[in-house]
């Protein structure tokens, strides 16, 4: 199984976010700050919810594969 790792891009991605939550911050933006924390609130539910989908899909798709019901496990 291959390690999972961030790749470099997604890190410039979090090192751009984090100088520019940094900046609403100290500018005393909180209604900024609010608005970004429901926005990555909801993104993360969002990727919670395809990472749920995919993993479901998987084991239909070896459970198919192998013949096995998933269901009566």
């Amino acid at each position: 199984m291959r390690p999972l790792e961030q790749s470099l891009q997604s890190q410039f991605r979090q090192a751009a976010n984090d100088k520019w939550l940094r900046a609403k911050y100290e500018e005393g933006d909180y209604t900024g700050l609010l608005e970004a924390a429901l926005a990555l609130n909801a993104l993360c539910e969002i990727e919670k919810t395809k990472s749920t989908w995919a993993i479901s899909e998987a084991a239909d798709n070896l459970a198919d594969m192998y013949g096995l019901d998933r269901d009566s496990a």
